[in-house]
């Protein structure tokens, strides 16, 4: 049974990808990008190692509660994880949610350095948001897209081409659990 060492999750999102979503951020990168929204997910280090069919069984009640159209996989680095994270995704696909993987890796490194797992799954990945984030090149065009330099790649029919830039507005969703902790995701990056 394959497992991931995940970050955080979110069960419904809509700032992570087209309409309502369930964001998985795994733990681990080994870009380092300056700047990233997430630096405290980059380190190599056990977070929270979980099953696969664990995360699924989530997906799928996300999907019944929430009325979810897709997952989105974000980091850290999914690609560090891909193994797992294709074994999640092609049950998606089987589960009629689509598949958004952001990578910091852009696709002809993937293509070259072969990570395990690479292949699979952007063969279950419906939209693959590739390179790392460059800060100076900071995108106000494009939603859910931090860089100039990243490129989107529409690898099935699931969405026309351009959602990214249609009503480009990008926000934030703001969280208080039962214990009153605060959680932000989506896009917090303030330009100076």
């Amino acid at each position: 049974m394959p497992k991931i060492n995940l970050a955080a999750y979110l069960e419904c999102t809509e700032m992570e990808g087209p309409g309502k979503r369930f964001a998985l951020w795994v733990q681990g990168c080994l870009k380092r990008c300056p700047g990233c929204c997430n630096e405290q997910m980059q380190d190599i280090v056990p977070k929270n190692i979980i099953d696969c069919d664990k995360i699924f069984d989530l997906i799928i009640k996300s999907k019944f509660n929430n009325n979810i159209e897709g997952v989105t996989f974000l980091g850290g680095e999914p690609m560090l994880q891909a193994i797992g994270l294709a074994y999640i995704a092609k049950k998606c696909r089987d589960a009629e949610l689509s598949i958004i993987t952001f990578t910091g890796y852009t696709l002809e490194e993937l293509e070259r350095q072969q990570i395990l797992g690479t292949e699979q799954l952007i063969k279950y990945t419906d939209v693959l948001i590739d390179g790392p984030f460059i800060q100076e090149l900071y995108d106000e065009n494009r939603k859910w897209i931090g860089s100039t330099n990243q490129n989107i790649y529409y690898l099935t029919d699931r969405y026309k081409k351009g959602i990214e830039t249609q009503d480009v507005t990008n926000g934030m969703e703001f969280r208080i659990d039962s214990k009153g902790i605060i959680t932000v995701n989506g896009w917090p990056y303030e330009i100076n």
